[in-house]
């Protein structure tokens, strides 16, 4: 019984790491407390973990890898890669994935990608090579980098910690370092050939030019165009805040043309003047589309109108019930109108009346959907089982009324002729037709192919504010053909940015965190999951991955290169690095070596010294160092070590022992070592390097012992096969840090990780027994 619980308990927590529904340091905890309260370890063992060696080595290492970043060591080994290589693919990816892994060893894998990202970006703009060519090597190069040494991953120094915890000889700083060397050159070597052949090209431009390079892979060519302001526009004297176009219609302002001078990146102050021409990006169909409903006009509707079009009209309220089969669908979903001949004018939710985009919102138990229409139009919806109807109420009928107001069609209005469907005022606007005023009579409930004639009053119900700003705008001229080399000058540029690691706005949209007002930069474009986003930005919720265009002043690119949320991809807007403390990062780094090699103290005490130095001597600030902490892989590491515990004190680890030595009589002990290989690979494919070799260790060591079989090599194939992440974007923060950058999707990963991910595995069962005999 005891047992069976706690391998539910990490079933489940197994599938929480998996799809992450929770943080997975969230459900480490979570875990952690169930453990405690359930008795499987004891309130003192409980948080063991984070003073755990491996937790202070960890929090050491981010420290010395900040040091290296900020004093400029990185970028230096870096920018000598393309100078000496030259403009060849196979020797850049080379000498990428090289300098990527010899910097790992020591830095923070996650920390060598970051640094060497903007770099690697320059050499593509440089080269015309695109940047899914390198960046996919640049990662996986700093991931096997990391294997060869015991601080260069999480998943060695848990191994190493694990094995002194329990009374052995842990892993000494190089004894990683034959394997990891092998499995580096292998990597290399399957990058340049087989996995070369596999990498995507997303980005077959050919340019030097930093804003025709990232026009090209965003396709900003088809979505520049220009709207030409009326001499007498309403909108003359009014701010770019105030005229709200980016509200309106979708589109960024990035320049202004006035008397032919042009002005690049306008600020939201920027006045506008009759006659200016807005060059923007956007949508240029849906602008288009959108222009077309300017042929109507719009006024104070007269209430005694008003009453009098409604005056036959009948209104309900429909309220979704408990178990409703309309649960979770849409007004359009189960094609409302179709089915009950009515139209819902609008959505009251928890005491909020929903008038606009009434046919994407989801229905909720409790909803009250209020209907208009003639007698019989409404007598269908009783007869509905999954709705209970009442009268709408005398203060609800004031409300609907309140959102109700006519629309007339001019004679020259270019939506004469077509019809409901074809003018897409429920799209474009989020407007419902309710009915048509017509020769005097009212047609309710129109249908969509019911085509709009000179003079008719469309009756509808929504929000009023978004046509009446698209009206004041005037008789405007449209343009394509604006060149995307015009919106860039020596003052305004434009960037590629992708969300840093531990980045504070992944989660939020740019609304949320206030881009635009923050940073004075504005987003062109998104690049998420494999597609380019250029509607509705400002509600995009930002993913790790995601990759950003921005355009603005260099002076602000540049600001936003110190901040700790964005990595912008240009050497030129990185952050002033202090090289004058260069020697006291790489004097704390060569102190931390020699105390481990020397034995003169264990790796913890030797990586906290480090970390002391440089903070100490100003190669790094203590804000600089705290922001360099990937606090949530410490977290998940200390909350996740007691789960060992209780596999152990269950007995747990000792029936998965059994299970493995009885192994050993078909298939060997080199068939043991492949599964738990084979295993260690798969959980980290799932979940991550820390908790794979975590959960790993009470059931290797053991089994080893049993088996009379070397436990270190046993743990050493295990923490290597825990770093082998590489089958999806989400096994290894690396990997999803250049995902937006390189323009990758996960079918990207997994045809070019699982070839090599089998082919390291395959060398470590072969050869790691050679460097620790089993």
């Amino acid at each position: 019984m005891e047992m069976g619980l706690l391998f539910l308990v990490l079933a489940g927590m197994a599938a929480l790491f998996f799809t992450e529904k929770l943080p997975v340091e969230l459900t480490a905890f979570l875990g952690l407390v169930f453990l405690t309260l359930a008795g499987y370890v004891t309130p003192e063992e409980a948080f063991t973990g984070f003073a755990s060696p491996a937790v202070i080595t960890m929090l050491s290492i981010f420290f010395v890898s900040a040091a290296l970043l900020h004093t400029g060591v990185a970028d230096v080994i870096a920018g000598k890669v393309h100078k000496v290589i030259g403009d060849r693919e196979v020797p850049l990816v080379i000498a990428v994935m090289l300098v990527a892994g010899i910097l790992s060893a020591f830095m923070n894998n996650i920390a060598a990608v970051a640094v060497l990202l903007p770099a690697v970006a320059g050499i593509c703009r440089k080269t015309g090579i695109a940047p899914s060519r390198l960046f996919m090597p640049l990662a996986f190069g700093a991931i096997l980098g990391g294997t060869m040494t015991l601080v260069g991953t999480p998943p060695n120094i848990l191994a190493g910690d694990l094995l002194r915890e329990r009374g052995l000889e842990p892993f000494s700083l190089f004894d990683f370092a034959p394997m990891g060397a092998i499995l580096l050159g292998c990597g290399i070597l399957y990058m340049i050939t087989v996995g070369r052949m596999l990498l995507p090209e997303r980005d077959p431009a050919k340019s030097a030019d930093t804003g025709d390079h990232l026009a090209r892979v965003y396709n900003l060519q088809e979505s520049l165009f220009s709207i030409r302001l009326p001499s007498d526009s309403t909108l003359h004297g009014r701010t770019l805040s105030e005229a709200r176009l980016g509200n309106t219609l979708d589109v960024q302002v990035v320049g202004i043309v006035r008397a032919g001078r042009k002005r690049l990146a306008p600020g939201a102050d920027t006045v506008l003047m009759g006659g200016d021409v807005l060059l923007v990006e956007g949508p240029y169909g849906q602008v288009r589309e959108l222009f077309r409903l300017q042929g109507v006009e719009l006024g104070d509707t007269d209430p005694e109108e008003l009453e009098e079009v409604l005056s036959g009209v009948r209104a309900l309220a429909a309220t979704v019930t408990p178990g409703s089969n309309l649960l979770g669908k849409t007004l359009r979903d189960v094609q409302f109108r179709e089915r009950f001949g009515a139209i819902v004018v609008g959505i009251r939710r928890e005491g909020t009346l929903m008038e606009t985009a009434l046919a994407e919102v989801a229905f909720r138990e409790g909803d009250e959907l209020l209907a208009m229409g003639t007698r019989n139009q409404l007598k269908a919806i009783p007869s509905a089982e999954d709705l209970r109807i009442r009268p709408l109420e005398t203060s609800n009928m004031e409300d609907l009324r309140e959102s109700l107001f006519l629309l007339r069609i001019h004679a020259g209005s270019p939506l004469v002729g077509a019809s409901i469907l074809e003018s897409r005022i429920g799209e474009l606007v989020g407007l419902t037709v309710a009915g048509i005023l017509r020769d005097g009579g009212t047609l309710m409930a129109p249908r969509p192919k019911d085509r709009l004639r000179p003079g008719d009053q469309i009756l509808v119900a929504g929000e009023r504010t978004e046509i009446r700003r698209l009206v004041r705008i005037g008789d405007v001229q449209l343009q394509q053909g604006v060149t995307d080399a015009g919106i860039e000058s020596d003052e305004i540029g434009m960037v590629e940015v992708t969300p840093a690691p531990r980045s504070r706005a992944v989660g939020s949209t740019l609304a949320e965190i206030r881009f635009r007002e923050k940073t004075g930069l504005q987003v062109l474009a998104v690049w998420s999951k494999g597609r380019v986003i250029r509607i509705d930005l400002a509600s995009h919720v930002l993913r790790e991955g995601d990759a950003l265009l921005v355009q603005g002043r260099w002076k602000q690119i540049r600001l936003l290169g110190t901040h700790p949320d964005f990595v912008v991809l240009t050497p030129a807007a990185q952050e002033p690095r202090r090289t004058r403390k260069a020697p006291v990062a790489v004097g704390a780094l060569a102190i931390m070596v020699a105390m481990v090699v020397t034995g003169f103290m264990p790796i913890h005490v030797a990586a906290f010294t480090a970390a002391t130095l440089v903070a100490l001597f100003g190669a790094i600030t203590m804000e600089e160092a705290y922001r360099a902490v990937e606090w949530r892989a410490v977290f998940l590491v200390a909350a996740i070590l007691p789960v060992g515990i209780a596999i152990e004190r269950t007995g747990a680890a000792a029936l998965a022992s059994d299970a493995v030595i009885s192994l050993e009589g078909t298939f060997g002990s080199t068939g043991v070592l492949a599964g738990l290989v084979a295993l260690a690979s798969l959980l980290s494919q799932c979940l991550d390097g820390a908790p794979a070799v975590v959960l790993m260790a009470p059931v290797v060591m053991p089994a080893a012992e049993q088996m009379s079989v070397g436990v270190h090599p046993m743990m050493m194939a295990v923490a290597l096969a825990a770093s082998a992440a590489f089958m999806t974007p989400f096994s290894h923060k690396a990997n999803l840090i250049v995902m937006g950058a390189g323009g990758y999707k996960v079918l990207d990963y997994l045809k070019v990780g699982t070839p090599l991910t089998v082919i390291l595995l395959i060398l470590m069962v072969l050869l790691v027994p050679v460097f620790f005999p089993l």
